[in-house]
């Protein structure tokens, strides 16, 4: 955290338009500097992660990229008053990206998702590596004061990197198919991730 206040603002905002523009591109992991410049993002209660609404009132769909994860896990400690230095806020930092949907209406949460791939402008299909039931954690205490569909993400499907660009996700479910278009300017907006 100490090291986040001694970086010049302007260093900080010229770091943050270089990765805005790279954020969705297809990255693995961060670099320490640009971590450190979205968990400032996230001190701000705000993370580029991207949002889909359900046109049909079932679900809406969740990207979070290594970038928003770092922005939320820094959000989810300023909420909880902990420390960027933490080691549960350290071990919550994960690479990868991770797709997952989510529903307030009561009856549809019933429905199961077999599973989300993501298909490219080209046709090329890309399939989760790994299923999760992830509730968001910084060490053994669970996340508070983040909205809900941040905090449990039951399941979460885990991609290994995604690339640039437009992109549809695509819930397998065991009635049928829902396909999600998602533009280039979804994917770098910034979202509030806080209750407040």
């Amino acid at each position: 955290m100490n090291r986040l206040r001694r970086t010049p603002t302007v260093a900080i905002a010229a770091l943050f338009i270089v990765i805005r523009v790279q954020c969705h591109a297809a990255q693995q992991s961060l670099t320490a500097e640009e971590t450190a410049a979205w968990m400032a993002v996230g001190q701000r209660c705000e993370a580029p992660v991207t949002r889909i609404p359900s046109r049909d009132g079932t679900f809406d769909i969740y990207i979070e990229s290594p970038a928003a994860r770092a922005a939320v896990v820094a959000a989810t400690a300023r909420m909880m008053q902990k420390s960027l230095e933490a080691r549960g806020v350290k071990t919550a930092l994960k690479d990868g990206y991770r797709i997952w949907a989510s529903s307030d209406a009561r009856g549809l949460r019933i429905q199961t998702i077999d599973r989300i791939s993501v298909r490219t402008p080209g046709g090329a299909s890309i399939e989760a590596t790994d299923v999760r039931r992830e509730r968001l954690f910084l060490g053994t205490v669970a996340s508070h004061g983040i909205i809900e569909p941040l905090r449990a993400r039951f399941p979460e499907f885990v991609f290994s990197t995604l690339p640039p660009g437009p992109l549809e996700v695509v819930l397998h479910m065991p009635g049928g198919i829902q396909r999600y278009r998602v533009t280039e300017q979804d994917r770098s907006r910034l979202i509030d991730v806080c209750n407040r």
